[in-house]
């Protein structure tokens, strides 16, 4: 499997919580990350792809009729 590196710029604060759970998991920030990323990933794109399918289904009419404005 091919792999990717990825310098990511992220606050202080959330740098602090991913240390606080490594140390905590004794896993390391960077498997953490790629972790909590993996696990989230598909469930996004999911989202994503859903809410891109209820966009393309808007048409001007559905919505002149949806707030009363019939044209």
């Amino acid at each position: 499997m091919n792999s990717h590196k990825v310098t990511l710029e992220i606050s202080e604060t959330l740098f602090e919580q991913l240390s606080l759970l490594a140390d905590l998991k004794e896993e390391s920030i960077e498997y953490l990350a790629i972790q909590i990323i993996a696990a989230k990933l598909p469930c996004l794109i999911q989202k994503e792809s859903q809410l891109n399918q209820l966009l393309a289904a808007i048409k001007p009419d559905s919505i002149h009729s949806e707030i009363g404005l019939e044209t």
